[in-house]
């Protein structure tokens, strides 16, 4: 689940700063076989979020036991380091699926 998206028709893989403007528009094209294709992030970004949310209460739990001198300022930034690391991990947790108005076709015209 850990990699770039692909179009789902040609199977073109798409370089991260693609999938991140693919992630803004709901309908895309592909830009190998101009086939259009929607993005698809709902199951996929839970991953993302419970796995940022585990090792940030991980780390955070972790410090608080071993550095008793620790304020709340380290752990609140290391809590928004481990965010902004999850922002970025967003396209590596998205995927792009065929167009509804292509899936309602007859076979015939397929």
């Amino acid at each position: 689940m850990f990699k770039l998206p692909v179009c789902p028709h040609c199977g073109t893989v798409y370089r991260y700063k693609d999938t991140k403007a693919a992630i803004i528009k709901k309908e895309n094209e592909c830009y190998h076989c101009h086939k259009s294709f929607r993005r698809k992030l709902f199951p996929y970004i839970l991953v993302d979020v419970i796995i940022i949310i585990a090792v940030s209460i991980g780390l955070n739990l972790l410090l608080l036991s071993r550095l008793s001198t620790f304020n709340v300022v380290p752990l609140f930034l290391i809590t928004i380091a481990l965010l902004v690391i999850g922002y970025l991990l967003i396209p590596f947790f998205t995927k792009f699926i065929k167009s509804e108005e292509e899936n309602k076709l007859p076979r015939s015209k397929r």
